[in-house]
């Protein structure tokens, strides 16, 4: 199905542009005279998720699988529920989403195979959710599962951003701060004192070598942020080399924890939900890997698989690539043994929302002081530096 950019003139004369799916022109022309509009002009799209880059956010998808959840519990066949969506939607981009799976269900594809079509937009983890609530004929639990999946992501987003916004808003104003300081205050300073010949002590003249620095590479110093993030960017494309940056990050002090914290509750979360709609172990370890942004636990899940396939336990395999808490490995033997895993992962879901959240107060709570002491440090430099030498010429004059 291609996607196109069309110019139309509906019932009153006016023009009015759009984008929609289609099989072909003439199946384009003729979706849009059934809802009253003459085709003036049509371009073919071949970026599939044009429509969706600033259309389609997280909350329109739940905003989705909510409505559908509430229809299907009601009854409502799932071909009229998405032309329910497609007619009320309050945005063009999810008008087209539903007008495109409406035309892909009428021609008697799956939901579940029409979903997966838009990768771009439906995470396959929950695709095959829907697809095993089909075979079940329990759509409307899969669809709630998603939906507090998604509402879950939403909040461990927020909570990273506000992990990360945070110290690197501060430091920046540190830094600005600082620049200022020694390229423009100390400068002028010290070299009143230079004039007037005072005998300079080590520490003034370590500000003013550190004020020279600051002046002769300041450009250096500020593309060097960028410059750095860019090369670990271009860097982390190697496989090789991307395992070894995020081993790294998740042994990082502060960060390190609260990040290996969000991947392991993000994990437990896709094991419970896939375990819980019938996937085998495999199948279950398969799918919570993808969903690990970080390649140095998705690489050692794919051992724990094929521990796993050779017989050992699952809990005394994740306890081997010494990536994952101890509180994880615990509720996988608990669940292991009582043979109830949605509930013993359901512990570490609560557990780690809280710590996550603790985690990130605290790390927060540390920014404001560290930068306080900072830059008093920096104050009480500058101070003893200038007026060291200053008060020492009075005492001589004395």
């Amino acid at each position: 199905m291609a996607h196109y950019r069309y110019k139309v003139i509906d019932e009153n004369g006016k023009y009015v542009s759009g984008r929609l799916a289609a099989d072909n022109p003439a199946d384009l022309a003729t979706l849009l005279r059934e809802k009253g509009f003459d085709l003036v002009s049509y371009k073919e799209n071949s970026n599939t998720s044009f429509s969706f880059l600033g259309g389609i956010q997280t909350k329109d998808i739940i905003a989705v699988f909510v409505h559908l959840e509430q229809l299907e519990r009601a009854g409502v066949s799932i071909v009229d529920s998405i032309a329910d969506l497609r007619d009320t939607a309050d945005t063009p981009a999810i008008k087209d989403l539903m007008h495109e799976l409406h035309e892909s269900i009428k021609k008697g594809n799956m939901l579940s195979d029409s979903l997966a079509k838009r990768t771009d937009v439906f995470n396959p983890v929950h695709v095959g959710l829907i697809t095993m609530g089909e075979k079940t004929g329990n759509l409307a639990d899969s669809f709630a599962s998603i939906v507090d999946d998604l509402k879950w992501s939403m909040d461990i987003k927020r909570k990273t951003k506000k992990a990360f916004i945070g110290p690197t808003f501060g430091i920046i104003m540190m830094l600005i701060v600082i620049g200022v300081m020694t390229t423009v205050v100390v400068p002028k300073v010290t070299s009143f004192i230079i004039m007037q010949g005072m005998e300079l002590p080590t520490i003034t003249k370590a500000l003013i070598a550190f004020s020279n620095f600051f002046q002769n590479y300041w450009m250096l110093i500020i593309f060097f942020i960028p410059v750095f993030w860019i090369s670990v960017k271009v860097f982390s494309r190697i496989e090789n080399v991307a395992l070894v940056i995020d081993d790294f990050k998740i042994k990082l002090p502060v960060f390190g924890p609260i990040i290996n914290k969000i991947d392991s509750a993000k994990f437990c979360q896709f094991f419970s939900m896939t375990f819980k709609s019938g996937l085998g172990v495999i199948e279950c370890l398969e799918a919570s890997g993808s969903v690990i942004k970080n390649r140095a636990i998705r690489h050692s899940i794919e051992q724990v698989k094929q521990d796993v396939s050779d017989g050992k336990s699952l809990a005394d395999s994740l306890m081997n690539t010494r990536y994952f808490p101890n509180l994880v490995i615990r509720m996988f033997k608990i669940g292991e043994e009582s043979g109830n895993m949605e509930s013993a992962l359901a512990n570490v879901k609560f557990f780690y929302d809280r710590e996550i959240n603790d985690s990130i107060d605290r790390l927060v709570g540390m920014i404001q002081p560290t930068l306080t002491i900072v830059m008093g440090g920096m104050i009480g430099w500058i101070v003893v530096a200038v007026f060291g030498p200053i008060y020492s010429s009075f005492s001589n004059i004395q």
